[in-house]
């Protein structure tokens, strides 16, 4: 027997008047998630968003996604807009908000200095790379922002 809370009436159901007895595993699965905690719940999204973008990246080309100077500027960026703004709001939004904002800060760099060298000088390989790398500062900055707001409360 599984006890469904709702509000404050407590309600006991049999599986087996639920769903048969064929999905009677189903059912305590999707019982056992319903009663994990806030904090086992967050760490259950935490693995399963890392796992799915790491399972992503890998299953692609890790290289095309690695650029440390897009690290150090996103990790640069969010510490030092953490410590600019006012303390109101919580540290994970602080770094989640200035992940992203250096994000775009970095994309615009980099399109800067890809128009800056004006787009005759690209091949179009050289200019497929470069313009993958002005994403990354981006992808970065929404990845933090993704894995901060577990640690948001």
């Amino acid at each position: 027997m599984f006890q469904i809370f709702t509000h404050k009436i407590q309600t006991v159901i049999s599986p087996t008047t639920l769903i048969g007895k064929d999905h009677q595993i189903l059912l305590g699965r999707i019982i056992l998630l319903i009663n994990l905690s806030k904090k086992n719940l967050k760490s259950l999204g935490i693995f399963t968003a890392a796992l799915t973008i790491l399972g992503t990246i890998i299953s692609l080309d890790v290289n095309a996604y690695f650029h440390p100077e897009a690290v150090l500027l996103i990790a640069g960026g969010a510490v030092g807009y953490t410590l600019i703004v006012s303390g109101d709001k919580s540290l994970a939004y602080r770094i989640s908000e200035g992940a992203v904002f250096f994000g775009w800060l970095g994309l615009l760099i980099a399109w800067t200095y890809i128009a800056y060298n004006g787009f005759y000088n690209f091949s179009p390989d050289e200019l497929g790379v470069a313009v993958a790398y002005s994403i990354h500062p981006l992808l970065y900055g929404f990845i933090i922002k993704l894995f901060s707001l577990a640690f948001e409360d």
